[in-house]
């Protein structure tokens, strides 16, 4: 490498050689380290200048001649991607700005990032922040240096200082929040997101970040209540009321989730999962006459949703109305005859019917329609659905260890007997395909 010639010929002064051999002198050390150290001799080359004679005047104009030069040469070899070429060069520039007028130091160190040499690259961020420390660019190069380097807390301070130059800098403050989330600083996270989401209110993401950290890592009333600023703040935003409402309903606040899926399902009457939410909390808060017409909804978006077929059957249920449950029951399973939760469903129909009817002592009447039950649950245990499956083997464990069914001397006594009789059995219709099922039981006890 060949050092810079400034035209000695034309100093007089003695001094100003010497200053500008040892300039050559440093460089080439920094040149040959790849971290190069900080000009040197600094307040003496400025000393010298003040008051600077025709001579003196003419040295400065050739360097500045020669800086213009070399800076030409510089950034068109950056351009092109030549970058030891331009390093050498911006290095040139380093020696002959002995006043540091010229910030090289943003594609100098962008030189030694594309070439690989981090530490020199952080070497030229710091010595650019030293000379020029309003450039928010080298410090957030800096910082980025840093994170990479896992010096975080260092990283941040870099870009504590980008943003202090320039406070509205979306990437600066989004660098910034993502490192305090590295360090599990999560309020000041929260802090510089609701910057972010201030500044920048039509990107969903600072918003949703708050939401998860403060989801995550905060009080659950501190969570509830960023959510419901955001409602407040974005009342025609559906997406708010829904997010809103889903956490009230995780943190068992039915009632005031219901408020928010209703004012969701107005802004978005065509959304099953508002609908079905909404179920959801009102059969939390046993209303269940509310819930059917939630669940209803869901079907007509979506007719082909078997589960919302049961659970509309399981409201019919919990409101005793055995012939509407069993008609949803039915509705599933004619879409789809081996879907174990609909079997599960009509087994649970008799048993509920039965187990209201006969009280503390059921009577063979009664144990008839625990019979209806057990066949119904014996075909819910063959399902491939394995929690259908369990429940199904649940209930038969249940109506033979507490014999809700007829035992062989009760049949021996109710030969007569085979359908289920009496005003609060006349729902039944004796023949429903499940009904039959009492002839196969009592004739396996003949």
């Amino acid at each position: 490498m060949t050092t810079n010639s400034i035209p000695v010929h034309r100093l007089s002064s003695g001094m100003i050689f010497k200053t500008i051999l040892s300039l050559v002198v440093f460089a080439l050390i920094g040149w040959l380290t790849g971290c190069a150290p900080l000009p040197p001799l600094e307040e003496e080359a400025k000393t010298q200048t003040t008051g600077a004679s025709p001579k003196a005047d003419a040295a400065n104009e050739q360097r500045e001649a020669e800086i213009a030069k070399y800076r030409s040469f510089a950034y068109e070899r950056w351009k092109n991607g030549e970058y030891e070429a331009a390093r050498g060069h911006f290095n040139k520039i380093r020696v002959l700005d002995i006043e540091h007028k010229h910030n090289i130091y943003r594609q100098w160190a962008d030189c030694f990032v594309r070439s690989g040499m981090i530490d020199s690259a952080r070497c030229a961020y710091e010595e650019g922040i030293n000379y020029f420390p309003d450039d928010d660019y080298l410090h957030n190069g800096l910082a980025i240096v840093l994170r990479n380097a896992g010096q975080m807390e260092d990283a941040i301070e870099q870009q504590k200082e980008a943003v202090r130059i320039k406070p509205d800098n979306e990437d600066y403050l989004f660098a910034l929040a993502e490192m305090y989330e590295k360090t599990e600083n999560w309020e000041k996270a929260v802090e510089t997101y609701e910057v972010l989401a201030d500044l920048f209110p039509d990107n969903p993401l600072y918003n949703q970040r708050i939401i998860d950290i403060k989801r995550i890592y905060f009080n659950p009333e501190e969570y509830l209540q960023t959510l419901k600023d955001a409602v407040n703040k974005f009342p025609d935003d559906p997406k708010r009321h829904f997010d809103y409402a889903m956490a009230l309903l995780d943190q068992g606040h039915s009632e005031q989730a219901v408020g928010e899926f209703e004012a969701y399902t107005r802004q978005q009457p065509n959304d099953a999962e508002g609908w079905r939410n909404l179920a959801r909390a009102r059969e939390n808060l046993s209303d269940f006459r509310g819930a059917v017409t939630a669940r209803k909804k869901v079907i007509e978006i979506n007719p082909e949703s078997l589960k919302d077929m049961v659970n509309v059957g399981r409201n019919y249920l919990n409101l005793k109305k055995w012939v509407e449950a069993r008609g949803w029951a039915k509705r599933a399973l004619a879409k789809d005859s081996d879907y174990g939760s609909a079997w599960v469903l009509m087994g649970d129909i008799y048993f509920n019917a039965a187990d209201l009817a006969s009280g503390d002592s059921p009577k063979y009447n009664d144990k008839l329609v625990f019979t209806i039950a057990y066949g119904l649950y014996r075909r819910a245990a063959t399902s491939s659905d394995i929690e259908a499956r369990s429940d199904g083997e649940r209930g038969l464990r249940i109506l033979k260890g507490g014999e809700l069914i007829p035992s062989r001397e009760e049949r021996f006594m109710n030969r007569s007997k085979t359908r289920p009789i009496g005003d609060l059995y006349k729902w039944i219709n004796p023949d429903w395909p499940e009904v039959g099922y009492v002839d196969t039981y009592l004739k396996a006890l003949d």
